[in-house]
């Protein structure tokens, strides 16, 4: 247990010293910040309301769409191929550690960043709406809250899928190339064919709005809540199998 508390933490210190991921950090902060404040500059052109109640949510489905899974992947691949091509992941499976120990660690890693994002996400736009003045009731904050954490979910999910598919790979621009083509595709498929999007956790990204709804049932919620965990301990499941029997 040991070993494995301080190779997580020596992951999240070895993300924090990555600029790509404290430049994805900064710009999860200035987004909505800059939104926020050209609705509000738009407001008497164009008559738009600027920051609404909804801002949070609005904020969090462009978010889960497209900014976290480009976060989970630029992530990934530093944490999987990048390692393996500049030797560092030998290095780390030379210390008292099991392949399963190194595993879950990076994976851990994986979604404590999802996590930072949506909590950064929420606290900016929660100030968004404090200084534009826009009121949010105690049902509304309780639905947004839900809606966070039924996304952090559906990005687990998403992540499980990604970290999977990077154990195929020993190059990180070829698994980047590899794994924005896949997930365009997959957001393509349901298009094409309806059952697709659910089996595919890359359909859930948007999967928090049902947890707004009143019209959503609690069974169809404890079912989607249930396919997506089950998501994330199959695809888990696959890259670790897929990872102890990798040659580094």
């Amino acid at each position: 247990m040991h070993n494995w508390k301080a190779g997580y933490i020596n992951e999240l210190y070895l993300l924090l010293y990555r600029r790509k991921i404290v430049a994805f950090g900064v710009v999860s902060i200035l987004l909505p910040i800059l939104l926020a404040i050209s609705l509000h500059a738009l407001q008497p052109i164009l008559g738009l309301i600027a920051v609404s109640p909804s801002f949070p949510i609005e904020m969090l489905t462009i978010y889960t769409g497209i900014w976290i899974p480009l976060f989970i992947l630029t992530i990934t691949s530093d944490l999987f191929p990048n390692e393996i091509a500049s030797k560092t992941l030998k290095l780390a499976l030379l210390r008292p550690n099991t392949r399963f120990q190194v595993f879950g660690t990076k994976a851990a890693a994986i979604g404590t960043g999802i996590g930072a994002i949506l909590i950064l996400l929420g606290i900016i736009t929660f100030f968004c709406n404090l200084f534009a003045g826009t009121s949010v009731s105690f049902a509304e904050a309780v639905g947004i809250l839900k809606a966070y954490l039924a996304a952090f979910i559906s990005m687990l999910a998403l992540s499980a899928v990604f970290v999977f598919i990077a154990q195929f790979f020993k190059s990180a621009n070829g698994f980047m190339v590899f794994s924005i083509v896949f997930y365009v595709a997959a957001k393509i498929a349901p298009f094409l064919f309806s059952s697709f999007s659910s089996f595919s956790p890359t359909a859930y990204t948007d999967w928090h709005m049902l947890w707004l709804s009143q019209t959503v049932t609690v069974g169809k919620l404890a079912s989607t809540t249930s396919f997506l965990l089950a998501s994330c301990l199959l695809f888990f499941t696959l890259g670790y199998y897929k990872f102890d029997r990798k040659e580094v």
